[in-house]
Parts: C-alpha cells; sequence; structure tokens
C-alpha cells in the first residue's frame, strides 16, 4: 500500500456559518478564446491579478471585442446561476477563518480572494478543492458557464478527508472472487502534509479491494482494508460474466489506478479485440454496454481518463494505448487482430489514432465523428505563432495524415440529420480518404441523428452496427508486407511501421514520411524530413539514393552529403525521450516548488488540481527540500520557478540546457532577456537520468510567473513546442507577448526562432 491513514469521511461540521449571495454580477465575454496556448483576456489581467480589484454594477472592460459592462444575475430557486457570460463575480461571507471544500459547478475557474482553483466545469459532482475563506468577506470569481455556475461549499475541521464521492472501483463479477487496485480522493485541510497530501491539496490515491464471490448481481457495500485506518464505505456493483464492467489497472502515466469498461466474448475467450473509444460525458462502462457480445472479441472501452478528458489526444491517446496494453496481457492475445471504433467525441478519436498509427488497426470504424478542432469549429488557432502552435499539435491535424488511413479499412457511420456532429464531417473524410486512393465505406442511416437504436443490431444500432463488424470479420492482421508508405507527426506518437522505425524529423513541428519497398537482399527507400531512422532490413540499400551495404539491423543519419551508418546516440532525441513540451507529464512525474515560494506552491497546487479534475490522476507536490530527501530516480520532474527559487533546478536542470532563468533574466541561447514579467514553458532531458524529462513552469518574477497561470495546457488541442518563452503581456497581446517558441534540434540545442 501506499499511503498510511488514519482519514475521516468527509463530513461538514456544524451549521451553516458561510453564506453565497444570491446575486452575482455578470459580465459577457469580452475577448475571442481558442484552442492556443495564450488567449487574451481584460478579466484576468484586470481583477484575478490584481490583488484587491472588484467590479462594480455598471462598470465596463475593455477587450479585443470590445466594451462589455457589469450587470447583475439572480440564481434561480436551485441556486444556478443561469444565462450567458463569461466571468462572474459575488461575495462569500464567512463568520470566522476556515478551510471548507469549493466546488464552482459549471465553471473551469474558480478564484478567491486571489487564488487560484480548479473548478467543476463538467459537473462531475466531486466534493471540490480546499479553499481559504477569511473572517468577513470574500472576493469570488468564476470562469465560464457550461449549464449554469453554482458554489457548492462544505465547512470542515482542519485534517485529512476522505471523499466517499469520485472513486475509482471495480466491478465485482458474480461467481469470481475480486482481488484488484481501485483508488480513492482525499483532501487536506490542516495546516501540514498528511499522509503524502500537501497541505491545501488533494490527492487521489491507491487502495486494494477484496471482496469474496457472490451469487448474484447487484449492488454491495464494502469496506477498505481496516489496515488502512480508514472509516468508510464504498459501493460497487456485482455483474454478470458476460455484463459490461469496470477493470481497474495502474496506469504508467503517473502511478494512478485508472479502470476501462469491458465486455467479454460469447463461448471461449476469443483474441479479437474491438477498442471502442466514447463521446464526450460518457462513462467508459457504459460505452461497453451498447455492444452485444460477439464469438471472438473482447468489447475493451477506455475512459479518456475522464468523461470529457482529452477529446482521445494527449493523455488520453496514451490512456487508450495503455487500456489496450493491458487488456490484451489480461484477457486477449496480444497476437489478436484489434478493430478502432468509437462514438462522436470518440468518432474523432477512432480518425486520431487511426491515422497516427495505421499498422495497429484491422480495421477503423468511426461513428457520428468529427475531423479536428478546426472542422468542428472549436479550433480558432490562428495568430502569430499559429504555424507553431500546429506544429507541436500536428497529430490532431487528421487531414494532413489522410494517406495513412487510405491504407486501411474503414466504415464511416453517421445519422444523415444529425445536429450534434453535421453529416458533412462524414462525406468530407470519405471523399479525402477516397482522393487519396482509399476505398472507405460508407453507411449513413436517414432520418436519424447523433445517438439512435432500433432493431438492425443486438446492441446500439449508432455504435454496434453490423456492417462495421462485418467489415471486421473481413479484415485481416497487417501482416508483414514488403511495400510500405506513412507519415507520423512525431516520433513520440508513431515511430515503428512494421520494418522501418522512424527516430528523428530533420524540421521538428513538420510531417516526416517514409516510404519503403523490400526486396531479397536488400530494400529501397525514400524519405522526405527524416533525419535518423531504423530499419530491420539489411544487405543492399538505396536511401535516397544513397548505395550501402549493411550485414545486420542498423540506424542511420542523414548528413549534407548524403546518408551513413549511425551508431545508436541515447543522449540524443528519441521516440521515447523528446517533446513537445506536454511530455514532460508522464513517467509518474512529481511537482517540485521552492521551499520558500509561496507563489511556487500555489502555482504547483493549480497543476494537481488540475491534474486530479481533467485526467483523474495523481502527482506528488514537493518542496524542493522535500525533493532533496527522497528517492524520485527515474521520474519525470516538473519544476516551477527559476534557478534562484527553487533548489531542485540545480539538481534537474542540466547546465547544458540553452534555457537559464534566473530572478529578473531569461537566457534562451545566446539571447538574454531581462524583467522580472517573464514566464516560460520548456521540457530537456533531466540531469544525471538516461530516460527521464523535465518539464520547467518557469518566471523570472511575481508578474512573469502569474501570467504562467492563464495558460491551460492540459486542454487537447492547445500545442506548446519544446519550448516558449513569454511576456505577462499575452493576457492582453496574446500571441503578440510571446517572445520566442519552437524546438530543439536533435541534439537538445536551440533552433532559433524570430524574435518578437
Amino acid at each position: 500500500m501506499r499511503f498510511l491513514l488514519p482519514l475521516v469521511l468527509l463530513a461538514s461540521v456544524a451549521a451553516a456559518e458561510v453564506t453565497v449571495p444570491a446575486e452575482w454580477l455578470v459580465l459577457s465575454p469580452t475577448d475571442r478564446r481558442g484552442r492556443r496556448p495564450f488567449n487574451a483576456d481584460a478579466v484576468f489581467r484586470t481583477y484575478v491579478l490584481t490583488p484587491g480589484r472588484t467590479p462594480k454594477v455598471g462598470e465596463t472592460v475593455e477587450g479585443s471585442r470590445g466594451k462589455r459592462a457589469w450587470r447583475w444575475l439572480k440564481v434561480d430557486e436551485k441556486g444556478v446561476l443561469r444565462g450567458r457570460f463569461a466571468w462572474a463575480y459575488t461575495i462569500v461571507k464567512s463568520d470566522r477563518d476556515q478551510v471548507a471544500l469549493v466546488a464552482a459547478r459549471g465553471s473551469a475557474l474558480l478564484v478567491v480572494n486571489g487564488a487560484l482553483h480548479v473548478g467543476d466545469v463538467y459537473r462531475y459532482g466531486v466534493d471540490g478543492v480546499p479553499v481559504r475563506l477569511r473572517k468577513g468577506i470574500n472576493h469570488v470569481f468564476v470562469r465560464g458557464a457550461r449549464g449554469g455556475a453554482k458554489l457548492d461549499i462544505t465547512e470542515l475541521a482542519p485534517g485529512a478527508h476522505l471523499s466517499t464521492r469520485d472513486a475509482t472501483m471495480p466491478d465485482l463479477v458474480v461467481g469470481r472472487a475480486l482481488d484488484a487496485e481501485a483508488s480513492v480522493v482525499v483532501a487536506n485541510t490542516g495546516a501540514r502534509t498528511l499522509h503524502g497530501v500537501p497541505s491545501m491539496g488533494v490527492r487521489r490515491l491507491p487502495v486494494r479491494v477484496r471482496h469474496p464471490a457472490v451469487d448474484a448481481k447487484g449492488r454491495r457495500t464494502i469496506e477498505l482494508e481496516p489496515s488502512l485506518g480508514l472509516r468508510g464505505t464504498f459501493r460497487i456493483d456485482a455483474r454478470e460474466p458476460k455484463a459490461a464492467r469496470w477493470v481497474t489497472f495502474l496506469s504508467a502515466m503517473d502511478g494512478s489506478v485508472q479502470r476501462y469498461g469491458l465486455r467479454e466474448p460469447t463461448g471461449d475467450a476469443g483474441p479479437g479485440v474491438v477498442l471502442t473509444l466514447h463521446g464526450a460525458g460518457v462513462q467508459g462502462r457504459g460505452q461497453a454496454n451498447c455492444y452485444a457480445n460477439r464469438d471472438g472479441l473482447w468489447i475493451v472501452a477506455p475512459t479518456n481518463r475522464r468523461p470529457f478528458g482529452f477529446d482521445w489526444q494527449d493523455w488520453g491517446r496514451t490512456d487508450a494505448y495503455e487500456v489496450l496494453a493491458h487488456a490484451q496481457r489480461t484477457f486477449a492475445s496480444v497476437d489478436g487482430r484489434v478493430h478502432l471504433t468509437g462514438h462522436s467525441m470518440g468518432g474523432h478519436g477512432a480518425w486520431h489514432l487511426g491515422a497516427n498509427d495505421p499498422d495497429r488497426w484491422s480495421g477503423v470504424a468511426p461513428c457520428a465523428a468529427w475531423e479536428s478542432f478546426d472542422t468542428y469549429g472549436r479550433g480558432a488557432r490562428d495568430g502569430a505563432w499559429e504555424k507553431i502552435w500546429r506544429g507541436a499539435d500536428l497529430a490532431g491535424e487528421t487531414r494532413t495524415l489522410i494517406p495513412n488511413l487510405a491504407q486501411q479499412d474503414v466504415f464511416i457511420l453517421h445519422g444523415e440529420d444529425d445536429r450534434t456532429v453535421p453529416v458533412t464531417e462524414a462525406r468530407r473524410m470519405e471523399e479525402l480518404i477516397r482522393k487519396a486512393g482509399g476505398n472507405p465505406r460508407m453507411h449513413l442511416e436517414p432520418g436519424k441523428g447523433h445517438w439512435y437504436n432500433g432493431s438492425a443490431s443486438k446492441g446500439v444500432d449508432c455504435v454496434d452496427w453490423p456492417g462495421i463488424f462485418s467489415m471486421f470479420a473481413e479484415s485481416g492482421a497487417r501482416g508483414d508486407p514488403d511495400s510500405i508508405e506513412f507519415l507520423s507527426a512525431d516520433p513520440g506518437i508513431d515511430a515503428d511501421h512494421f520494418w522501418l522505425t522512424y527516430l528523428q524529423p530533420a524540421n521538428y513541428g513538420e510531417l516526416g514520411w517514409m516510404k519503403g519497398d523490400r526486396r531479397s537482399g536488400g530494400a529501397r527507400i525514400e524519405t522526405r524530413n527524416v533525419r535518423r531512422f531504423r530499419t530491420d532490413v539489411f544487405g543492399q540499400l538505396d536511401i535516397d539514393g544513397t548505395k550501402l551495404v549493411t550485414e545486420s539491423p542498423a540506424e542511420f543519419v542523414r548528413s549534407p552529403s548524403g546518408w551513413s551508418v549511425a551508431t545508436p546516440a541515447p543522449a540524443q532525441k528519441r521516440p521515447d525521450r523528446c517533446g513537445p513540451f506536454k511530455r514532460a507529464f508522464d513517467r509518474r512525474f512529481v511537482l517540485v516548488y521552492g521551499d520558500s515560494d509561496r507563489f511556487g506552491r500555489a502555482r504547483a497546487l493549480l497543476d494537481a488540481q488540475r491534474w486530479w479534475y481533467y485526467g483523474n490522476g495523481d502527482c506528488a507536490v514537493l518542496s524542493d527540500r522535500e525533493f532533496a530527501q527522497g528517492d524520485y530516480r527515474g521520474r519525470n520532474v516538473i519544476l516551477y520557478g527559476n534557478a534562484e527559487s527553487n533548489r531542485a533546478w540545480s539538481a534537474v536542470v542540466p547546465d547544458a540546457c540553452p534555457i537559464q532563468l534566473r530572478q529578473g533574466e531569461a537566457k534562451l541561447g545566446a539571447r538574454v532577456m531581462q524583467g522580472d514579467d517573464l514566464g516560460c514553458f520548456f521540457v530537456y532531458p533531466r540531469r544525471g537520468e538516461t530516460d527521464a524529462l523535465v518539464g520547467v513552469v518557469g518566471w523570472t518574477g511575481l508578474a512573469g510567473g502569474r501570467a504562467t497561470t492563464a495558460v491551460s495546457y492540459f486542454s487537447a488541442g492547445v500545442g506548446l513546442p519544446d519550448y516558449t518563452l513569454f511576456g505577462a503581456d499575452v493576457l492582453a497581446k496574446g500571441d503578440a507577448g510571446v517572445r520566442a517558441a519552437g524546438w530543439f534540434d536533435h541534439a537538445w540545442q536551440v533552433i532559433a526562432t524570430p524574435a518578437r
């Protein structure tokens, strides 16, 4: 076990002593937002980052969309603030200084007395996060109103509190004993770290769940192991063996317990897998429940880490692969066929995974799918640095990877009257695949919308469509072809393609292309934007016109004079150790702040909250002193601050790193920038480690640090390259406030970008 308790059940103290007003001030959007890292936000810079500044009714705020005035709005009978607005402000009165759990339902961001916290934008029903309330008036802002905004406040005594909500539990199977991983959420309202949960922090902690076999389905109440000191009960479901159920596993991404939906085959266990990706707001078990049991096929439904998660990109994509690997190790054969499908957001996920990993799937079947954030109307990544942002999220540019889809067996299913995802998304993808030489099958169901059912299948028609499974049955394993061709957006996402392995691009942020024809005694290989690769084929090789002879599988590197055999270069960028920035949040990462840096600590806690909420995840939040005293070898480190504010800097950032941050100064290669208003994100190999990375959320002063809080890098479609250096004026200017952004080269040196 990885935590010691005792803990107490989450429970409020005596009578309500916090007053939430029935009226708020609300403001319409002042600035245009998009899936780019930096969005101008007049409210954020005017009020949130200015201590003590509060709005008044009728006061105007000017942004890129013009002037907007604060106005009064009352809550309804359920305490929900309804209507269209971007920001809302109110005051909360408390009769004493205290810490409470606050959940901002329907809002992405909660700001209390200037302190930033994650909201409950998707209304998951979580208990909330620890928030300091002072005696008297507390100033509260929330951003966004997904289905209305509402504050839920639970007053608590100081200490560690166990929530009975938001647990990650497996299901019992009737007739089988249960011994599996689970996890529970613990919030710490005390003044010191308790059981690994920092003060004012929230963590998802693992537990072991054991239960004897039961002989009937239904809900069961369980108590976790008494040795844990838990006082509280949780509910798990007992399901029939052939019913859809939850299965749990440990994620290598962050060490947390995750789960997925599973439906067993009929008859004996089969070797094949249908990996089905759910739509927005849908649970994995619910997704698996939409299918009938099938001969020889396991229905496997990952979670995307949450019902909304990451749109099956970034960590959602990694979750899908972790689930597939666990299901194949535990249930299905690793050599069996793997079919890919999904509905709505999951249909986009099927396009995304299918386009980025074309040799993995025996068939791809997107249902009610949208192509990309651009086509679905949620992109808006235009701006001065658009090419860089898009390059950092190149895997999400489905259209550029159409040739990969054209090689595969594809079935497109869509309702003709779909008003959620227009049928034009399906028609456009079919047309593009056909133009690229593919032969996709498509069925548009007349008179049906986004979600529909009928008598066509034993499951739900809009996902369990007979034509899809007919194609799956006809689709064989991909085999080992002699002629191959593929595009890769990023070696860190897809490097291996049959007998070729793409190791490094010549230019980062651009597609790499490889084509190979294997023949007796050698091969002919063509490349574009490839600097280094490996092949299993040896003998007489023709690589872009360079003739080479090898006696065994080898790596090759390109120079101005052509291709040559290369020795492995483990210190250089490689598929399992490269950027861009988001890749630092992997390998059981830990968040480290300077022991005397109050802002750095608050910044780390905010990221931990966001990771828990958006990624159903867990990560340790440590001071530099705690980090130095522990054993965190082999793990990625997310570092907050700079070389002077965080003593862990010298322990994890190599001296050779071309980016160095100090108070009042930032160095990027030979370029030196002065000021306390600079912020920076970058990823780099961790000092003294062969595999781990360090991700830096850095600043040269408080103004720059505050600017980093406005960037939501846990959002899908938001691409950040290897490094980005910006000023606090991004809150007013957006991309125009970015000073430099780009990639490190193959040897982790700066590739110059224009000064701004």
